[in-house]
């Protein structure tokens, strides 16, 4: 088990550095640099805070620190040269445990910083919503199947697909729609309210929520399904078994594994919150500082928030993996 750990960690390290390859790449296609909108800084002043940031070296290999140092220090200090770039200066300050300043505030904050403000908003708002998508996810599928072709049934297909089909940002402004013009309630704007757990979080939350909810009741259903029609099931019917121990302690302790798949990236996902769901309803976590980010043009921002949330992906995948063996011995043995 330690030794699958470890591989799985050892594994993280060429996806995290994949991501932020491309993530940098992307970034660089935009035209324009962090402080080309400061409209009343002067030009010289932008070159400076470019200076100050490195943002006035190569993208990525600086071929001409490469060759000075090349023809005076030698190939070691010439290869580290080469790698003077802002790519190369982030990831080596990454490996390190430094995201970097954000830009937006000129270097005031870090991008640490900015994280353990926003995460725990993202984290208690994901929370609830898994919290609400498994207690309503998983009795409807299992209902469904137990009850197929029935109004229960029907029920839980009619409620996935509308959690299916309908967009978070739909039924979001819908819901904001609702309680403004129906019960008065305008949308928050104290950031204050969002510093624990509150009532406030519930409407984004359920919002939030209804796309994995939908997931596991479809998923759930059709697992449900599928272990019903299995061998094993007949037999331990065949020696009189009541259909409660049948159903606990085969039916559904199968059909987890397949639901337990998907969890991982759900988890990461709605920990991390929705981009849409936090500008909509103004909360301001992780995935609105993101949206802001990418406004603003705030490297930094983008490159430390992205490398967090592939890390909370591939962590999340790493905690299902784990939880196959502890449901299913077969696993846990090979």
């Amino acid at each position: 088990m330690i030794g699958f750990i470890i591989r799985r960690v050892l594994a993280m390290i060429p996806v995290l550095f994949l991501v932020a390859l491309i993530t940098f790449f992307l970034m660089k296609q935009a035209k324009g640099g962090p402080f080309d909108q400061e409209k009343e800084v002067a030009p010289s002043t932008i070159a400076l805070l470019n200076r100050k940031f490195g943002l006035d070296k190569p993208a990525w290999l600086n071929t001409a620190e490469f060759n000075n140092r090349m023809s005076s220090d030698g190939p070691l200090a010439a290869v580290r040269g080469l790698f003077d770039s802002q790519f190369g200066n982030y990831m080596l300050n990454a490996v390190q445990g430094d995201l970097g300043p954000t830009y937006a505030s000129k270097g005031t904050e870090t991008v640490q910083d900015k994280i353990k403000q926003t995460f725990p908003i993202s984290l208690r708002l994901g929370l609830i919503s898994l919290t609400f998508a498994l207690v309503v996810g998983f009795p409807l599928g299992i209902l469904g199947a137990l009850r197929q072709n029935t109004i229960f049934d029907y029920f839980s297909l009619i409620i996935s697909t509308i959690g299916f089909s309908v967009p978070t940002f739909v039924t979001g402004l819908v819901l904001l729609l609702v309680m403004s013009k129906v019960f008065g309630v305008a949308p928050i704007k104290d950031p204050s309210v969002w510093e624990g757990f509150s009532m406030s979080y519930f409407p984004p939350a359920i919002i939030l929520g209804l796309g994995t909810m939908a997931y596991i009741t479809r998923l759930t259903r059709s697992s449900v399904l599928e272990v019903k029609r299995q061998d094993y099931i007949r037999t331990a019917k065949a020696k009189g078994l009541g259909d409660r121990v049948v159903i606990m302690r085969h039916i559904l302790r199968n059909s987890l594994i397949p639901v337990i798949t998907i969890l991982g990236p759900a988890v990461a996902g709605l920990v991390t919150g929705s981009f849409i769901i936090e500008s909509v309803f103004r909360v301001p976590g992780i995935g609105s500082e993101f949206i802001g980010a990418i406004g603003s043009r705030d490297y930094s921002m983008i490159m430390g928030s992205t490398l967090f949330f592939s890390l909370l992906v591939a962590l999340g995948n790493i905690m299902v993996d784990l939880s196959y063996g502890l449901i299913d011995p077969r696993i846990r043995n090979s």
